[in-house]
């Protein structure tokens, strides 16, 4: 079976890379380029959380809820206007909130400039990358039977990989330091802080999305 980060990939294909590039004014390089960088990018996000039991039973168990048919559809969220109740891109926005938290922005200009384009284009592509890589390991998590540690395991088998093809300057904003699963970390109490400024950063990206798309396109 191919690896979570090529499955992924598998699923951007040229016409939906064609169609993202019209609607933002980009071309359709550099879309492809802010893509391979947003996969890989969420993919050491989670990683690094696998020494969290608490994150990553937190992340089992949304990414277990989360819609499985999100590949087939991604032309559909990018048309689209406003979050519809139960919309994919709103899940995993939350979910993307716990695993960046305040660094969302930092990821998403670092892509941007990773990729030639701009950091608003970057953002509308992280409101696709986003519900798409958590289909593909919800599917996964179904597929294999995958309990919390066995996701844990997955992201860490594919660790090399991820890190390979991360964008330059990514480790240092995700502050990577690695899997330690023979001692893993304490789980640490949330602060309002911590949970509310992540929330509030994926609200404002969501709410500029859907000005653009409305908009601009």
């Amino acid at each position: 079976m191919a690896n979570i980060l090529d499955t992924t990939r598998s699923y951007l294909t040229p016409v939906l890379i064609d169609q993202a590039a019209t609607l933002s004014g980009e071309s359709e390089g550099g879309i492809s380029k802010a893509f391979n960088g947003l996969v890989p990018s969420m993919l050491a996000g989670m990683l690094d959380k696998t020494a969290d039991p608490e994150a990553m039973a937190d992340m089992h168990a949304a990414l277990s809820r989360f819609p499985t048919e999100v590949p087939e559809q991604l032309g559909r969220y990018l048309d689209s206007g406003n979050l519809a109740h139960g919309d994919p891109r709103d899940a995993a926005g939350h979910l993307l909130g716990h695993v960046f938290g305040s660094k969302v922005p930092a990821v998403i200009r670092s892509v941007a400039a990773f990729a030639g384009v701009k950091t608003d284009t970057a953002s509308m592509l992280l409101g696709l990358a986003g519900p798409l890589l958590m289909s593909v390991l919800r599917r996964r998590i179904d597929t294999e039977g995958l309990t919390v540690a066995g996701l844990a395991n997955t992201l860490i088998d594919e660790k090399d990989a991820i890190y390979a093809v991360l964008p330059t300057g990514m480790s240092a904003i995700l502050n990577l330091k690695g899997p330690k699963i023979s001692t893993p970390a304490a789980p640490e109490a949330a602060t309002g802080i911590d949970w509310i400024l992540p929330l509030l950063l994926l609200l404002a990206l969501g709410g500029g999305l859907m000005f653009y798309l409305k908009y601009c396109g």
